[in-house]
């Protein structure tokens, strides 16, 4: 999840103010959170000079390593460990409680921006309140609408994240989920045209389109009059909604796959996962190869892009990757589409409806990639797969996105970036792609210095 905008402007307007009315000058400049924000912040300190020394962050999982280059400790330890006067940084919604915490550990300088979320939560005025009612009624005239679309009325599955690998996990266990609770005929409500394609890749018939704004007023409706009055299945971990911290946080064994598997789905241990089936007759990954002058099984494509964060990778370390793997014989390839994902240089644009994905990367023999929901899309692919995931940053964290972790590939080779390490990662993505078999073992994370 990125940060909107408007958020990111107010980030750079309230710290250059602060910066030019002295309120950093001669303290330690710390963020509290490792949020969707701390990048942000992070950016604007140094394009001003100021340096960001530490991050504070409750979960106990995060504290001692670090996010962004940076080192994550929790409150407590901190202000136990330093001496130095200290200004934070804090955006979150839950500021007030971060402010309480602070002020009990002797800390006395913070700055609250304002963002989105907070402001939203301290808004609870009479006509705020109106708005979200009216909000309900719209959404449930929405859930009306579709329903009188079809001749019986129909659960309602609501894919309410428009992220790719969230509906794929959903339409994994979608199937035993229908064995055993026997809803009857069912639609699914998507708001991306990704996750359109995604629910088509798994033969689930009925799909309705609707906007960000419909699926926001369809879940406010489904929350106020509940399962009872609206057949609406929410196919998402409801915490998110309505819980600070994700389980997965305070029990690393819990993963992307079992909040699936148990909290959405409630199904038993051992449910087995439904995935593609696989047309290996159309042809499609030869005549692709062959038009770009990639060589079989020869090939890695590369994805460096996510739409759900920006990465601290940059596309140069890419660059220096293709170019070795270049001088091994292979040739290169970069995932890529639109203005935003431009391909890494020293190599060739390559883009593959999902449907020929599988095919397409065991054609091409490997794979390496950010972490983002086209890894879960291609996790059953026979070839070389290396995904590198990123620290303090929930959108890409190796401890509950892992492949070999949700039981989606076991052979991946995985890695966590560390801006410090990156040389050393970029030799063992490179050995990586040149094993001759696909390792049995666990190799990077557990390998990997520092991890």
């Amino acid at each position: 999840m990125l940060a909107l905008e408007e958020d990111r402007r107010l980030i750079k307007e309230e710290i250059e103010r602060s910066i030019q009315g002295g309120y950093f000058t001669e303290k330690d400049v710390l963020i509290f959170g490792c949020t969707i924000y701390t990048r942000d912040i992070r950016d604007v300190l140094l394009e001003n000079g100021v340096r960001l020394k530490a991050i504070l962050d409750n979960n106990k999982k995060k504290a001692g390593g670090t996010c962004l280059g940076v080192p994550v400790y929790l409150p407590e330890s901190y202000f136990q460990e330093q001496d130095g006067d200290a200004a934070v940084i804090i955006c979150s919604k839950y500021y007030r409680e971060m402010e309480e915490q602070l002020h009990a550990l002797g800390c006395g300088s913070m700055l609250h921006i304002p963002v989105t979320e907070s402001r939203r939560k301290d808004d609870d005025s009479l006509e705020i309140l109106q708005e979200r009612f009216a909000d309900a009624e719209e959404g449930y005239r929405i859930y009306l609408r579709i329903q009188q679309s079809y001749p019986q009325n129909r659960w309602l599955f609501l894919c309410p994240y428009p992220g790719t690998g969230d509906i794929y996990m959903a339409c994994v266990y979608l199937d035993a989920f229908l064995k055993k609770e026997q809803p009857g005929p069912y639609v699914m409500a998507v708001s991306a045209e990704s996750c359109r394609k995604t629910a088509l890749l798994f033969g689930v018939g009925q799909i309705e389109r609707v906007s960000k704004d419909e699926m926001e007023k369809l879940l406010k409706a489904w929350e106020f009059l509940g399962s009872r009055k609206m057949l609406v299945k929410p196919l998402l971990y409801w915490g998110w909604r309505t819980k600070r911290y994700l389980y997965a946080d305070e029990y690393p064994q819990i993963t992307f796959n079992e909040m699936f598997l148990y909290d959405v789905f409630d199904l038993p241990c051992g449910t087995e996962k439904k995935r593609i089936e696989i047309n290996g007759q159309s042809g499609y990954a030869e005549a692709l190869f062959k038009r770009l002058g990639l060589k079989p099984h020869r090939t890695v494509i590369m994805a460096p892009y996510a739409g759900s964060f920006v990465p601290e990778m940059g596309i140069e370390a890419w660059a220096e990757i293709a170019a070795d793997l270049v001088k091994k014989g292979w040739t290169v390839a970069t995932n890529c589409s639109g203005d935003a994902e431009r391909p890494v240089p020293g190599t060739v644009p390559i883009w593959f409806p999902y449907e020929e994905a599988v095919q397409v990367l065991e054609y091409a023999g490997g794979f390496v990639a950010l972490r983002s929901g086209l890894c879960d899309i291609v996790s059953q692919a026979k070839c070389k797969m290396v995904i590198l995931y990123e620290s303090g940053f929930n959108a890409a964290r190796y401890e509950y996105f892992s492949l070999k972790k949700m039981g989606l590939n076991p052979d991946a080779v995985e890695f966590v970036y560390e801006k410090k390490d990156e040389d050393v990662l970029k030799q063992k993505i490179i050995e990586a792609v040149q094993q001759k078999e696909i390792l049995e073992e666990p190799y990077g994370v557990s390998n990997y210095p520092g991890i």
